[in-house]
């Protein structure tokens, strides 16, 4: 299946069950994070997560608050649906919050 193709609902699920803290969003449509940072100002994360999308070409919403960063990702290529490439995104900014001692907050 090409990258920027949209995905099934079930490989939506299995992807999804991938990656804790995050969740569907605007009807099934985005990935959807909230993340809270005990130490470090959530502007150096969102920073962090502008490098991975420059290197991806793929580019998510970033909300800053005080101590969190909520972060929506979608294909809009795609028809603002689901992609492997929102996946792999989502994937990478799983992997750099804990160096940033970012928590997944539970989903609105």
């Amino acid at each position: 299946m090409p990258y920027a193709e949209p995905l099934s609902p079930q490989e939506i699920e299995r992807l999804l069950a991938g990656l804790p803290g995050w969740s569907l969003a605007a009807g099934a449509t985005q990935l959807a994070a909230k993340y809270r940072l005990a130490h470090v100002p959530a502007a150096i994360f969102a920073v962090h997560i502008a490098s991975i999308q420059e290197e991806l070409n793929h580019h998510s919403d970033l909300t800053l608050g005080y101590d969190t960063l909520s972060v929506s990702i979608t294909t809009h290529a795609a028809g603002s649906r689901l992609t492997a490439k929102d996946f792999d995104l989502a994937a990478r900014i799983a992997a750099i919050a804990p160096g940033h001692g970012a928590a997944p907050l539970a989903a609105d």
